[in-house]
C-alpha cells in the first residue's frame, strides 16, 4: 500500500515553489551569481527542488540540494529523473545547520524562505562557509515591517511564535554579522503572496469537495491568519549577498 502524503505535501500539492516570490528570488540569485556549466551551487532547504531544477536546466550548472524532510526528497528525486537532470541536481538529506560540504567548495548558494526555520545565524554561517570568497549567497524570509507592542494572542496561531521578529535592516545586520556582505535588499510586492496562496486555496477547495472539510478548514485558517499578519506586520524580503 502506498504511503499517504504528509500534511506539508498535501498543502503544497498544487505548487512547486513553497514561498512567496520564489521565482523572482531565483532570478535575482542568477543575476548575482552568473552561473554557467562549470558552476557548483548549493541550495539549503530545497523543498520541492523547483529552484534547483530551474537553475540546472537554464544554466547547465550543478546544484547540491539539501533538505531534511524525507517526503519532499522522494518527490524531488522523481522530479529530477523526469526532467532528465540527475547528472546536474544532487539531493541530500541534511540539516542546513551542518552542511556536508567542504569549506569554500561551492560557487554560490541560497536558501529560499527557510533561514529562520533552519536557524538564522547557523544557516547563514554555513552558507558563508560553503561558498568560496566572491561567491553570491541569496536568502529570502519574512521580515517584520511593524513589530507588535506585546505578545500576540492564540488567535494568531503560529504567527505568534514566528522568530526572529526583526525588520529588514536588522535582518541585514545579522547577515553582515555572519560574514556576508549585503548587496541588495528586495521587498516582494503583495501580489507575490496572492500568487503563493492561490494554489493552496485551490487545494483546500478540492479537499473540501472530496470530503475532507477538516483539512480544508485548516488550510484556509492558515491563509487567513497570514493575510492578517501581512496587513499588520509582515513583509517578505530577498537579500542578495556575497562572501567577501
Amino acid at each position: 500500500m502506498a504511503t499517504p502524503p504528509d500534511r506539508f505535501s498535501r498543502i503544497y500539492a498544487r505548487q512547486e515553489y513553497l514561498t512567496p516570490g520564489a521565482a523572482e528570488t531565483v532570478a535575482l540569485f542568477a543575476e548575482a551569481a552568473r552561473p554557467d556549466a562549470s558552476a557548483r551551487i548549493l541550495e539549503v532547504a530545497c523543498g520541492k527542488a523547483e529552484a534547483a531544477c530551474t537553475l540546472a536546466a537554464r544554466f547547465g550548472c550543478r546544484v547540491l540540494a539539501v533538505d531534511r524532510h524525507e517526503p519532499f526528497l522522494r518527490y524531488d528525486a522523481a522530479k529530477v529523473r523526469d526532467r532528465d537532470l540527475a547528472h546536474r541536481v544532487s539531493l541530500v538529506r541534511a540539516d542546513g545547520r551542518r552542511l556536508p560540504v567542504p569549506d569554500a567548495s561551492l560557487d554560490g548558494g541560497y536558501c529560499i524562505g527557510a533561514p529562520s526555520i533552519v536557524g538564522l545565524e547557523d544557516c547563514l554561517r554555513e552558507l558563508r562557509r560553503a561558498v568560496h570568497p566572491g561567491g553570491a549567497v541569496a536568502v529570502s524570509d519574512i521580515v517584520w515591517r511593524v513589530k507588535p507592542d506585546g505578545p500576540l494572542g492564540p488567535e494568531w496561531s503560529w504567527v505568534a511564535r514566528q522568530e526572529p521578529q526583526i525588520d529588514a535592516d536588522e535582518y541585514a545586520a545579522v547577515i553582515a554579522s555572519c560574514g556576508l556582505r549585503v548587496e541588495r535588499v528586495h521587498i516582494h510586492p503583495r501580489s507575490a503572496w496572492d500568487d503563493y496562496y492561490a494554489p493552496m486555496a485551490a487545494t483546500a477547495a478540492a479537499e473540501r469537495a472530496a470530503g475532507d472539510a477538516a483539512f480544508a478548514d485548516g488550510v484556509e485558517r492558515g491563509i487567513a491568519v497570514e493575510r492578517r499578519a501581512l496587513d499588520a506586520f509582515w513583509d517578505y524580503a530577498t537579500f542578495i549577498t556575497r562572501r567577501p
